[in-house]
């Protein structure tokens, strides 16, 4: 008999589990509530990782009571997308302020790569604690990232883009701007690496300092661009 292949029915998707549930704050005190939240688990990311960071250290770091929490995040993990998209606002508009400490028209080709690894080092820099548990975070959990999260975070990055291709003609590559991204990508992942996870195997068997770091990934990126096929 030949066997009947039915077509299995459409998933269809299913509500937050309750270890990522987050109540939306429709009153201003709630916004408050939950900024206190937020605030108090980055300090205590100055002190360990989020993993040994409890529900009491937040609330009584807040100053707000252990019911209030669960009244707006289902578990301490629940507050993690929170963080992520906190820390995403901040970082359009940090990112385009340092954009314009730059004199990008002033600027030839080797300088602006200078510049543009300066710039992404500096943002791996500015909050490390906060921001290697928001990368194990997404990591982790891509599903738990809102879509209109990763949309913006590709926007950010494309003002850089536009300043480097500036120097399209001197960019050995039949894409520029194709080129500039993987470019941009390949420095972040390599100072996101070194400098959120140094302590990792891969990144423990390449000792270098950050001054030779910020060296040799300027090479990297003028070596791509000015010899990409």
């Amino acid at each position: 008999m030949t066997p009947t292949h039915r077509t299995p029915p459409l998933r269809r998707s299913s509500p937050a589990t309750p270890r990522w549930r987050r109540a939306a704050p429709a009153q201003q005190r709630s916004r408050e509530t939950m900024e206190r939240f937020a605030e108090a688990a980055e300090l205590l990311l100055r002190e360990k990782p989020f993993e040994e960071i409890s529900v009491q250290e937040i609330v009584a770091r807040s100053g707000r009571p252990v019911g209030s929490f669960y009244a707006r995040f289902g578990s301490k993990e629940a507050l993690l997308p929170h963080l992520y998209e906190r820390y995403d606002r901040t970082l359009e508009a940090n990112f385009a302020e340092w954009l314009e400490r730059v004199d990008w028209l002033a600027l030839e080709l080797p300088e602006a790569i200078a510049a543009t690894v300066d710039l992404l080092l500096g943002m791996y820099e500015s909050r490390p604690w906060l921001i290697r548990a928001l990368a194990l975070f997404a990591r982790s959990r891509p599903e738990a990232i809102p879509e209109e999260v990763v949309r913006r975070r590709a926007l950010i990055y494309e003002p850089l883009v536009r300043h480097l291709a500036r120097h399209r003609r001197r960019i050995r590559h039949t894409d520029p701007e194709a080129a500039i991204r993987f470019g941009i990508f390949l420095v972040s992942s390599v100072a996101r690496e070194k400098l959120l996870f140094g302590g990792a195997p891969l990144a423990r068997v390449t000792p270098i300092s950050s001054a030779e770091l910020r060296d040799e990934l300027v090479r990297a990126l003028a070596g791509y661009l000015g010899r990409a096929a």
